[in-house]
């Protein structure tokens, strides 16, 4: 199977765009994830700016949605109902561009609560489930993405619980790597998701902060990781998700080098 590529954007221009096309790689938009972008008395105008940009893009075109301070977990429901108006926000982003896939952090925190992980993944549950009418009506698709969570069953355990088709996990190589005491090898996340996976953010580390460099850089170990993608069951997106434009070039040709 042929796996798209994609590129996490921060900012769009008509060069990058261009310069995207000439490529063949899509996009994943990021700008629309942060709160000063989502609280400007412009945003509709940056939206319209985008929908121009992208009217004659030939590649798949993704959406990073709002994560910043935002917690499903929030004794406060107040805090609660912020979150649920970023997302809808974000949502209604994603439509207005004409985009069906969505990225949200469910943002675990470790807890020493014997019980929490059960507890984390039924709030996570009764809170996704409140989208499931707007995803539909809209032919949404939803992928939740790793942070903290030490393993694959977190994220996994919620979509199986939700049991509906436009619920995926998006694989973070990155944040399993340096977020979490297991650290577990993303050939690990990737067979242990199977049919769940089909949405990958792929940069690396040296196993402290999250420096989104280049995959053939820092200590995380691949492995097996690109053949296990190959053979999920439905073709993931890749997505090159990385800080500076050396470490893109990078990946991208290494990429290539490999047969992507």
């Amino acid at each position: 199977m042929k796996i798209p590529i994609l590129v996490a954007s921060k900012i769009l221009t008509p060069e990058l765009v261009e310069l995207m096309e000439k490529h063949a790689i899509g996009m994943e938009l990021s700008f629309f994830a942060f709160p000063a972008t989502l609280q400007n008395k412009n945003l509709q105008t940056k939206i319209q700016e985008y929908k121009n940009m992208l009217k004659d893009f030939s590649y798949p075109v993704t959406m990073h949605g709002a994560f910043y301070d935002l917690s499903v977990m929030a004794r406060d429901p107040m805090l609660i109902d912020v979150a649920r108006f970023r997302f809808n926000q974000s949502i209604d982003i994603a439509i207005e561009l004409g985009l069906n896939k969505i990225v949200f952090h469910p943002n675990y925190s470790h807890s020493t609560r014997t019980s929490y992980k059960e507890f984390w993944i039924s709030k996570q549950v009764a809170f996704w489930k409140q989208f499931i009418p707007k995803i539909e009506a809209n032919n949404l698709i939803i992928h939740l993405e790793n942070t903290r969570e030490e393993d694959y069953s977190y994220i996994s355990t919620v979509i199986e619980q939700l049991n509906h088709q436009k619920f995926k996990a998006c694989y973070d190589t990155g944040h399993s790597h340096c977020f979490t005491r297991a650290k577990n090898k993303p050939v690990h996340w990737v067979k242990n998701y199977g049919k769940h996976l089909t949405y990958i953010h792929l940069h690396s580390n040296r196993g402290f902060v999250d420096e989104h460099i280049a995959f053939t850089e820092g200590t995380i170990d691949f492995t097996g990781f690109f053949e296990a993608i190959k053979k999920l069951p439905e073709t993931p997106y890749l997505i090159i998700e990385v800080a500076h434009r050396d470490d893109f070039v990078i990946s991208l040709q290494k990429l290539r080098e490999m047969g992507f």
